[in-house]
């Protein structure tokens, strides 16, 4: 295993001064498109705007994940899921059940009336090794993985920016010892913005394939966030094996949280044990009943891969999805656990809570006079 940097300091991103005293340099919205010869600071962790700040588990405010509030119990979801519509309510204590005690802060995101005014700030993960060769090198908000090949890395996903692509992902791949250059594939698991939007740097450094649904693709260029392919970048397609040298990915279109998601089942491996990983490619619950529906039909979707490829970990493409602030912390003290490894049971817990939570919202949202646009009047 790669020796790891635990400590990390807390810095304000500074102006690359001396580098842009190099014409030889070029530069994608500020930032330097090389690979430095020091490692480049953290932007800053600016404050939350207070209709995004979320309330802070009272008693609990120096852990790992920022405070995140959780639901564990039947009783829990009944006290704080918010819900009112007697059949949401029977949705959401199915959900606590299924979840088993295992995904509180997760369950607290997915089952909540309304959504919204969850998220937290937290201290920045340290970049670790989570499995053999896959590495986690985002911030406190959203995962990013870099998986290792024989051929190269793949990297999903990229950040906001192109600050936040040099400041984390080049950053945390240098204090893990990897070259940000290995990065031969870029996957993006949909098209908002704090996950493409480090995607036209991160190409032009390493000169990576990219590949994303076409329907996230589309969007993305017509909204001008991301560069048009080029010949080697790709379209991901329901079902589809991405290969890059030892190491095949499984692709799913999952719609609903974009029209253009995808999720991923990953093989891993720890201390040469065989795992599967399964990996939702969107975490926040839409506002409309039939894209909700539609999300909640995707999770069906994963839910049989995970089953068949008998899934035994949760990587999530944000924190909140893995409670993946708290697992990180764990690894990075005591090295000799894995707490991403829950279990068959517990991931299929995990989808099948879930997929409650959307049921809770569809019935709340009829409750609430919202209409199913795509059901008939009169069968209403």
């Amino acid at each position: 295993m790669h020796a790891l940097k635990r400590q990390i300091n807390m810095v304000l991103a500074v102006g690359f001064i001396t580098l842009m005293t190099q014409n030889t340099v070029s530069f994608a919205q500020g930032v330097p498109v090389m690979v430095p010869d020091e490692i480049p600071p953290y932007p800053e962790n600016v404050p939350l705007s207070p209709g995004r700040q979320g309330a802070i588990w009272a008693g609990h405010e120096n852990t790992p994940n920022g405070g995140r509030p959780e639901i564990n119990t039947v009783a829990e979801m009944l006290e704080v899921s918010g819900y009112t519509a007697p059949a949401a309510i029977e949705y959401a204590r199915l959900a606590a059940l299924a979840a088993d005690g295992n995904w509180g802060p997760s369950l607290f995101y997915y089952c909540k009336n309304p959504h919204g005014g969850t998220a937290l700030n937290a201290e920045y993960p340290v970049p670790l090794e989570v499995f053999d060769g896959v590495y986690s090198i985002g911030h406190d908000a959203n995962n990013i993985w870099a998986i290792e090949t024989s051929d190269g890395i793949i990297l999903v996903d990229t950040l906001n920016n192109a600050e936040q692509a040099y400041g984390f992902i080049v950053g945390n791949m240098m204090r893990l010892g990897l070259d940000p250059l290995d990065i031969k594939m870029i996957i993006v698991s949909h098209g908002h913005g704090d996950h493409s939007g480090g995607v036209e740097y991160l190409n032009e450094l390493t000169g990576a394939a990219v590949g994303m649904s076409e329907v996230a693709y589309q969007i993305a260029l017509a909204s001008g966030s991301i560069p048009p392919r080029d010949e080697n970048d790709f379209a991901i397609t329901n079902g589809m094996e991405i290969v890059l040298g030892d190491t095949t990915l499984t692709a799913l279109l999952t719609p609903g949280h974009t029209p253009g998601t995808i999720s991923l089942m990953i093989p891993v491996t720890w201390n040469g044990e065989e795992h599967m990983a399964s990996y939702m490619g969107g975490a926040a619950t839409p506002r409309d009943i039939e894209t909700i529906d539609q999300w909640r039909r995707s999770m069906e979707h994963i839910q049989f891969y995970n089953q068949a490829l008998h899934a035994d970990v949760i990587l999530g493409n944000h924190t909140i999805s893995d409670d993946g602030l708290t697992r990180i912390a764990q690894m990075a003290e005591d090295p000799s656990t894995n707490p991403y490894i829950v279990g068959h049971e517990a991931v299929l817990g995990y989808f099948e809570a879930w997929r409650m939570c959307l049921g809770a919202d569809i019935e709340q949202k009829l409750y609430d006079g919202q209409t199913a646009e795509s059901i008939p009047s009169r069968a209403r």
